[in-house]
């Protein structure tokens, strides 16, 4: 083509002209950006780039089919844009910093390469460009998983500018990658500056600590706790300084120093109690043989009763401690004031509640006030309710408490959905390990990371998992241990298995996806989907269990990238029905591969039970201006189709077979043709003939609301004013019954006809299909076409007789009444025309034989027998043929 001439021709002239990089500019680039503007066809462009490509293998120091080859290769987002890099290298050697530049920020627009950035923001230095160095230094840390300085770098940046918040942001960031890289002397230099800076997040920094020490065993980290014990004494916040000695004597619970220091916090912390020494004493906080854990446990019990405190008996309920001695205690109760009680028996028989425990809020303040602070801060609701149930609670307990005592029900069922997302996000609420449904108040905040992970180690459900993670994408901080166990759970799931199911071959999927978006993951090397996907028995079963859109997606993809070309179209059309989204037909679009879409098309509308998804979707999917046109469908096939299945679903329901499937199909299909009034717009242009069919189908459906049947009637009349609905009588004379009225006799035939065709001519004809599909290709075999076409009137005769019989109504001898026309007579008339007389028997449609005068009650003409009485005389019209008869008498038959 011209532009191909183009671009040969440039390559010559830059040959002969020996242009060197000394002599290269901007604008010559841009000219070159102009030529490749004016190539529009993908495949024009790449046939420009193997040209390129070929030239360098001879010339590899051409900067135009560098450049070109690099361009075309950014703009089609494809990788192999190694040439632009090459140049990038060249320009920088030669110190030509715009063009570094301006090639780099090409680079940079498509893809974040690590590389390119690096030589940019070295560019930038030596351009003294101190803020775009940086900006770009804040674009590799997110890419460069391994970069741990430069972290502190940017945070010192910010220190420089007074923006502390994107300052801690960044120092945190470099202390958790330093954590993840086992550095201990450069995590404790961040830990310093954190201490420096934000010594009032104290919460923080005792969390922050204890996550050290879990990654450092031992010694090692003691002194980080005993710089924040320090920061709690400078405060005079004593309950910091007894956190941090218990985190410290958790760690070691002989450490003397710790031990001391406790008593030292508690002596400020209760100065101005009454029994501080007694309850040193009694807990032998400051001998060294008493397991320190139990002797604090004891301090606090007991240091708890005091004057004013509330206490709970069982029996009295809520009281106040209003006197207090070494011997005796005497509390107020509601129903008991002033009730004196020895020491001992106050320990075993009461309980301490904190000022704010629920019972003491329930009897202090009145209701209103307590509903109106519960429903304006949910988080303080959520820390009183679970630390009043002793720092364990579920949702259930917290509704015993306060429904209906503080919140009606209506008020709870809104209060909880706000709760639910306050302990997702609230960091100073946990749950237990073993249970996430019992929450607990933290004296370290959670963080989001931490909670997922213990989210995700309690669920069961595998794409439950899959989902935690997604969202953990989302929200959290991939870098952090919490996220390397939910991967590390999928790569287990791959690498160790019996047998490939659909989680082992998810797990693949998701590691893959994983993989791919954190370089700094590394990939399972005994595993890869070739050898999984050859493991698997049967392909769409596995397919069908995947309950994860976005790995479906991955395992088309990945089917196409292994299985043999030949294949291909078979196992994504087979695949389809369960994923019912464009993304296959695209798929195999891409492919080329038009022809296997219109076959599934058509074999689905032809086949419409076995592929009842399948069709339900693409019917609903695709207008019937799609059929027509690209399929090669007509209207009336297609809307046959849809009635068809719709009556079919109708009947599954009722038997109760795969209920809640054929609800959905049954649900759909009412929506399209009769919501959506395709039934109608195909009347509209309908010839008599296909009104019939239409309209047969129609009223036969059991399932189908009376209304629907009679307004297809009416827009038949519309059309055809005339109109005789086959089957039916016209509407002067009342039915008998709602039931089709049948002799016993009949009744027995009816039902060994239908055992007949259900149980012995469908399976044999389906072993006929089955023979047939053997034998290859379908198009060219007369047998497969002929055991199909059986099949179509099998299953129709099938349908007719299981509705007929499931109406019929047997006519017993007593039933008969011969004072009127009526079925099991037989009636003498006179005909008036012609002055001679008929004889005619009256039963239903499964007797009638009009050739021998047994005419059926339904017909138009038995119709209009009915229920007239001897002596009457009567006129009606069928067809432009009028009737005039007079009735001579009426006998009963035999039934």
């Amino acid at each position: 083509s011209m532009n191909e001439e183009n671009i040969k021709t440039l390559l010559t002239e830059e040959k002969w002209t020996r242009a060197t990089i000394n002599n290269y500019t901007i604008p010559n680039f841009q000219e070159l950006d102009v030529i490749l503007n004016q190539i529009e066809s993908p495949e024009e462009l790449l046939e420009v780039k193997s040209i390129c490509d070929e030239y360098l293998q001879k010339n590899k120091n051409s900067i135009i089919a560098m450049y070109l080859s690099g361009s075309i290769a950014l703009r089609r987002r494809s990788l192999d844009y190694g040439n632009i890099t090459n140049l990038i290298e060249m320009f920088n050697e030669s110190k030509k910093y715009s063009i570094v530049e301006h090639l780099s920020l090409k680079v940079l627009e498509r893809f974040e390469d690590k590389y390119v950035i690096r030589v940019l923001a070295a560019c930038y230095e030596k351009l003294n460009r101190e803020d775009d160095k940086f900006v770009l230094y804040e674009r590799l840390v997110k890419v460069d998983y391994d970069e741990t300085d430069l972290l502190q770098a940017i945070a010192e940046r910010y220190i420089s500018k007074n923006n502390k918040e994107k300052a801690l942001f960044f120092y945190k960031k470099s202390l958790q990658r330093y954590l993840n890289a086992q550095n201990l002397p450069a995590v404790k230099d961040v830990w310093t500056i954190l201490l420096r800076m934000i010594p009032d997040d104290f919460a923080y920094l005792l969390g922050l600590a204890q996550r050290v020490s879990t990654r450092f065993q031992g010694e090692r980290t003691n002194q980080m706790l005993s710089q924040l014990y320090d920061v709690a004494v400078q405060k005079e916040d004593w309950d910091q300084g007894v956190n941090v000695l218990k985190t410290m004597l958790d760690t070691d619970p002989h450490s003397e120093w710790a031990r001391e220091r406790l008593v030292e916090c508690y002596r400020q912390k209760y100065a101005g109690h009454s029994r501080l020494e007694a309850c040193i004493e009694i807990s032998n906080l400051t001998k060294a043989y008493r397991d320190v854990h139990s002797a604090i446990d004891d301090f606090e019990k007991n240091i708890a009763f005091d004057k004013g405190s509330f206490v709970f008996h069982k029996t009295w309920s809520i009281g106040r401690i209003r006197e207090l001695s070494h011997e005796n205690v005497v509390i107020d109760f509601s129903s008991k004031r002033n009730h004196s009680m020895s020491l001992g028996m106050a320990f075993s028989s009461l309980q301490v509640l904190p000022k704010h425990h629920i019972w003491v809020l329930k009897s202090v303040f009145p209701k209103e006030k307590l509903t109106e602070k519960f429903i304006g801060d949910v988080p303080w609701g959520l820390r009183t309710l679970i630390s009043s149930h002793g720092n364990a609670a579920t949702l259930k307990d917290m509704k015993a408490e306060i429904v209906p005592s503080i919140l009606t029900v209506k008020e709870w069922t809104s209060w909880l959905s706000s709760a639910k997302k306050v302990l997702m996000s609230d960091p100073l609420i946990g749950f237990l390990p073993n249970d996430p449904d019992v929450f607990t108040v933290r004296d370290t905040p959670i963080s989001y990371e931490e909670k997922s992970l213990g989210i995700f180690r309690n669920e069961k459900r595998f794409y439950q998992k899959v989902r935690i993670v997604r969202e953990f994408l989302v929200n959290g901080d991939p870098e952090t241990e919490f996220f390397m166990e939910m991967v590390q759970y999928f790569v287990d799931q791959c690498t160790n298995y019996q047998m490939v199911n659909d989680q082992v071959i998810s797990s693949y999927l998701f590691v893959d996806f994983l993989c791919d978006k954190y370089p700094f993951l590394e990939r399972p090397s005994t595993v890869d989907f070739k050898h999984l996907y050859g493991l698997m028995d049967n392909i769409p079963k596995v397919f069908d269990a995947v309950d994860d859109s976005e790995l479906k997606k991955s395992f088309i993809d990945n089917v196409v990238t292994v299985e043999d070309p030949e294949e291909i179209e078979k196992v994504l059309i087979s695949l389809y029905p369960y994923y019912l989204t464009s993304y296959i037909m695209d798929t195999l679009r891409d492919q080329g591969r038009q022809k296997i879409i219109e076959d599934m098309f058509r074999n689905a509308c032809r086949n419409y039970r076995e592929n009842a998804d399948l069709f339900t979707y693409l019917a609903r999917t695709y207008d019937r201006k799609f059929w027509e046109k690209k399929i090669k469908v007509p209207f009336e096939t297609l809307l046959t189709s849809e009635l068809q299945l719709l009556d079919f679903a109708f009947n599954a329901i009722e038997a109760k077979k795969a209920t809640n499937e054929n609800r959905k199909i049954a649900k759909t299909l009412t929506t399209i043709l009769f919501e959506e009034r395709v039934v109608f717009d195909f009347l509209k242009g309908a010839n008599e003939g296909s009104a019939q069919r239409v309209n047969f189908i129609v009223q036969r459906m059991q399932g189908l609301d009376q209304s629907r049947k009679i307004e297809v009637k009416h827009a038949i009349l519309e059309k055809y004013p005339d109109f005789v609905f086959l089957g039916e009588e016209e509407n002067s004379t009342e039915m008998v019954t709602s039931g089709l009225l049948v002799t016993q006799a009949r009744y027995q035939e009816k039902q060994l006809e239908l055992d007949r065709i259900m149980n012995v001519e469908i399976p044999e004809n389906s072993k006929e299909i089955g023979a047939a599909l053997s034998l290859g290709d379908l198009r060219e075999n007369s047998e497969f076409k002929a055991a199909k076409e059986k099949q179509g009137i099998l299953n129709t005769t099938m349908m007719r007789l299981t509705e007929e019989i499931s109406r019929a109504v047997i006519v017993t001898q007593s039933m008969v009444d011969a004072t009127k026309v009526s079925f099991g007579t037989e009636v003498v008339l006179k005909n008036n025309l012609n002055g001679k007389e008929d004889i005619y028997r009256i039963f239903g449609p499964w007797e009638s034989n009009p050739a021998e005068n047994t005419i059926s009650y339904l017909a138009p003409f038995g119709a209009k027998l009915l229920n007239h009485t001897p002596g009457e005389r009567f006129t009606f019209e069928i067809n432009e043929t009028k009737y005039d008869y007079t009735v001579v008498s009426i006998s009963g038959l035999l039934v």
